[in-house]
């Protein structure tokens, strides 16, 4: 887990805004899951990575908007924690 956050961090360092970054690595995460939805026969044995991948991205976005340091609205920073709440 730890090296997904680290990751994480040097992309966003290195890229354009972290929104961008953020909506590119859930794109990602629905991307995987859906390539393993639409081709179950083929990548079923995907399914494991793609879920744990989007668990642990979850996890990260979770831990962002609960830090106090946040600046988002506190509306939105609920509404996001209550979907990766739900997501997991």
């Amino acid at each position: 887990m730890q090296n997904f956050a680290q990751a994480y961090k040097a992309v966003a360092r290195q890229i354009s805004s972290p929104r961008e970054i953020e909506a590119n690595l859930l794109l990602h995460a629905a991307s995987r899951l859906r390539a393993v939805q639409d081709n179950w026969d083929v990548h079923k044995a995907n399914l494991g990575e793609a879920l744990l991948y989007n668990r642990k991205l979850w996890t990260i976005l979770v831990g962002s908007v609960t830090n106090a340091d946040n600046p988002l609205p506190s509306n939105i920073r609920q509404n996001i924690a209550n979907l990766g709440i739900s997501l997991s």
